[in-house]
């Protein structure tokens, strides 16, 4: 295995036997402790140190891991072993998630690296600070329609992107696969566990991918499966953020199944109010039971959360055009009529004077008319041109007024920048006082550096002129007052030199027997210093013997306790481990910190083992003699499968079967599982169920040992550690025929296999 020294941070290799031991770096020199297991923090996976777990998942843990070669954090997934055993789904996962690691997306939680490191299979992937929408909805209960519809919106389009590169499907959306970033950015994760469409007949017939309350009828079914696959369990994720419910949920995985086979969709609006009827009806088309019923690809779907994000609805409008129009009127012309009564003569020439005088009134009415006319045209014109005379007087009136204000500007301006400012002034002031008391420099020379503190800005022509004369005069001024004063400085100076003078001869007397105290001070220091040395040279060289002492006597107490029990000599081992502790306990409390600190965590071991020893030899008691304790106990055992224990003394168990027909056998050849039932009854009823696992291991049943400690790391640990020293030592103090044995008793073990090969590079070079 491989570690981070903690001292120099630079890579340890050591061996697997070594796990949880000091030893020394062989960079820096430092003794450092090797991590106890080879997923414990600290310890490297071919380009990765591990950190910390962050989660634990059906098919393995993820950790907090750093990249070596590009210095980034990265979560790295450790299958579980059962899937890491299996030789066609290691290589299967391992294609599927390098065409994963070939997407690039905004909504894809980027893949790093995938691969196996001396029999763990990983996976390296992108960290992301956020949560899982898991957690989200745990906390709030339901998402937002508009929170949730950008978040559906995101993922839809990683989907669509992965889809359209590698014709991938995702198999298992969810909301423990979504993740939501500190940014609000929504991530798909997991794509590893997709499934590339071309290679999916490569899967078993019944194999089904997914989670039940998330997956899509056809994968239920063993139909194919596309893109259309994941837009259904994307809908039912859909449908729990607005809801808070489960789109179909039961008490068991077939009563889900059968409800998204056959069981109608409850509308998301029916359960929530709040929802809008556009978004309820996208969903419902995303989760049609029939795939050609869906939405046909992720674009479509994307299309219209998009117009529910708008506010429009999915779907055509069903509203039609309305036509308008207007009658026609006919119009009727009336003509008056022309003719009268016919007079006699008289009475024709009465009628044409009548005429005429109309026809002449007529004549004036027209005139008039026309007239009026002709005036109220004058009258137009006249207006226009006294309204264009106007506005060009207004218009050549204003750029007079225009040019006008800029002279009176320019001029306002040419008076601004003659005007006297505070600082023109102070210059002013300045050389009317230098005028007046030419004689006095110390004053002016004190005017001048007044002037320079108050660290005037010019910013006018005027302000720039003063500024020179200023110059001018402050410069006449240092230089007279520099000049007396150097004098006056001079016959200080003299008098300074022959004081100085003597005072430096007595300063140099002192100096000398000062340094000559710091000389013998800084040697007394060293002798210490290289004294304190020497010490801590020697305590570190005893410190380093004891921890090599004691990895040996650990590897050696390790093997023999267990070769003992297995011999029949338990009380041996639990005084020959009295006697190690006790040893451990006077180190651990020695006036050295060092060798202290080396046997510390080697006394606690002993404790700790000696403590399940004790537990051990109580559950072989109560197992071997548990005439009360085990009585009534019931047990698979011979052709009819159930027996009850009656009692059990010294190794030998009477029982009945099930017709009451009494028998009895040993103890040891029950089969192991049912030999484990009466181990854990008789371990329970004594209070040593903790120890357990270490009966199992003192008696060589290891791969129970390890089952029943998984779920402690302290048990674990000290498992490992046993099982890896116990098979180091058996092989080295075994002949070809115990070699044998061990190899038809453990060959199936991943430790023993370790161990054998290191005995053969050892032994067979």
């Amino acid at each position: 295995m491989r570690f981070q020294c903690s001292s120099c941070g630079r890579i340890v290799a050591v061996d697997d036997i070594d796990a949880g031991i000091m030893v020394q770096c062989g960079h820096c020199g430092s003794v450092v402790q090797v991590p106890p297991t080879r997923l414990s923090r600290g310890s490297v996976i071919a380009d990765f140190i591990i950190r910390r777990a962050i989660g634990q998942g059906g098919m393995g843990t993820v950790y907090l891991s750093h990249q070596i070669t590009l210095d980034r954090p990265a979560a790295l997934k450790i299958l579980a072993e059962s899937y890491a055993n299996n030789a066609e789904f290691v290589a299967l996962f391992i294609k599927e998630a390098r065409a994963a690691a070939k997407l690039n997306h905004p909504h894809i939680v980027q893949a790093y690296a995938v691969g196996e490191d001396d029999g763990l299979l990983y996976f390296a992937m992108e960290n992301i600070d956020g949560e899982t929408m898991k957690d989200v909805l745990a906390r709030e209960g339901v998402i937002p329609v508009d929170q949730a519809l950008n978040i559906i919106q995101q993922i839809a389009e990683a989907l669509n992107y992965a889809w359209i590169e590698q014709k991938l499907i995702h198999c298992d959306i969810k909301p423990d696969n979504i993740m939501l970033t500190s940014t609000g950015r929504a991530k798909l994760a997991d794509l590893g566990l997709a499934r590339v469409t071309g290679d999916m007949s490569d899967a078993d017939d019944d194999e089904v991918m997914g989670t039940p309350q998330y997956i899509s009828p056809e994968a239920l079914t063993g139909a194919p499966m596309d893109a259309r696959s994941d837009i259904y369990s994307l809908g039912a994720t859909f449908y729990q953020f607005v809801t808070g419910r489960l789109a179909f949920d039961g008490n068991t995985a077939a009563e889900i199944a059968k409800k998204h086979l056959t069981e109608p969709l409850i509308p998301p609006r029916s359960v929530n109010k709040d929802i809008p009827e556009s978004v309820s009806r996208i969903i419902m088309k995303m989760m049609a039971k029939n795939p050609s019923m869906r939405y046909q690809d992720a674009s479509e779907l994307i299309d219209d959360l998009r117009n529910a994000r708008r506010g429009k609805l999915a779907g055509p409008s069903t509203d039609s055009e309305i036509l308008s129009g207007a009658s026609k009127a006919a119009v009727r012309v009336a003509r008056p009529a022309g003719g009268g009564t016919v007079l006699d003569g008289g009475g024709d020439r009465q009628n044409d004077r009548a005429r005429n005088i109309y026809n002449l009134k007529k004549r004036q009415q027209d005139e008039a008319r026309k007239t009026r006319v002709v005036v109220l045209i004058a009258c137009l014109v006249l207006l226009v041109s006294l309204i264009a005379a106007g506005i060009l007087f207004y218009f050549n009136n204003a750029k007079a007024r225009e040019e006008r204000a800029r002279k009176e500007a320019a001029e306002a301006a040419e008076r601004e920048l003659q005007r006297d400012t505070p600082m023109t002034l102070a210059v002013d002031e300045i050389v009317a006082f230098s005028r007046a008391n030419p004689t006095d420099k110390r004053g002016l020379l004190e005017k001048c550096e007044e002037f320079i503190a108050k660290n005037y800005q010019p910013g006018k022509p005027k302000e720039e002129q003063a500024l020179m004369t200023f110059r001018a005069v402050f410069q006449e001024v240092d230089e007279a007052v520099m000049a007396s004063t150097r004098d006056l400085e001079a016959r200080k100076l003299r008098k300074q030199i022959a004081q100085l003078k003597d005072e430096a001869e007595a300063a140099e007397e002192a100096k000398l027997r000062a340094e000559q105290a710091e000389r013998d001070r800084l040697k007394a220091i060293e002798y210490e210093q290289q004294a304190a040395q020497l010490r801590k040279e020697q305590s570190a060289r005893a410190a380093l013997e004891l921890s090599e002492r004691l990895v040996r006597e650990k590897e050696y107490f390790s093997w023999r306790m267990i070769d003992q029990t297995l011999h029949d000599h338990m009380d041996r081992v639990e005084k020959d481990y009295a006697v190690w502790f006790q040893n451990l306990d006077r180190n651990a409390q020695d006036s050295d910190e060092a060798v202290a600190e080396v046997a510390r965590p080697y006394r606690d071991w002993a404790k700790a083992v000696l403590d399940n020893i004790a537990g051990a030899k109580t559950i072989r008691e109560n197992s071997y003699n548990g005439n009360t304790i085990l009585a009534d106990t019931q047990i698979g055992y011979g052709p009819s499968g159930i027996c009850t224990v009656k009692s059990i003394n010294n190794g030998v168990v009477k029982a009945v079967m099930v017709d009451n027909k009494p028998f009895q056998f040993e103890f040891d050849d029950l089969p192991q599982k049912q030999r484990l039932v009466l181990l854990k009854k008789g371990a329970g009823e004594a209070g040593h169920s903790d120890a357990l696992y270490f009966y199992l291991l003192l008696y060589g049943d290891f791969t129970g040992a390890k089952t029943i400690a998984a779920d402690d790391d302290n048990a674990k640990e000290i498992t490992a550690y046993v099982i890896a020293s116990y098979f180091k030592h058996a092989l080295e103090n075994s002949d070809e025929k115990m070699r044998e044995e061990l190899q038809a008793k453990y060959g199936a073990m991943r430790e023993f296999r370790t161990a054998l090969s290191a005995w053969n590079k050892q032994n067979n070079p």
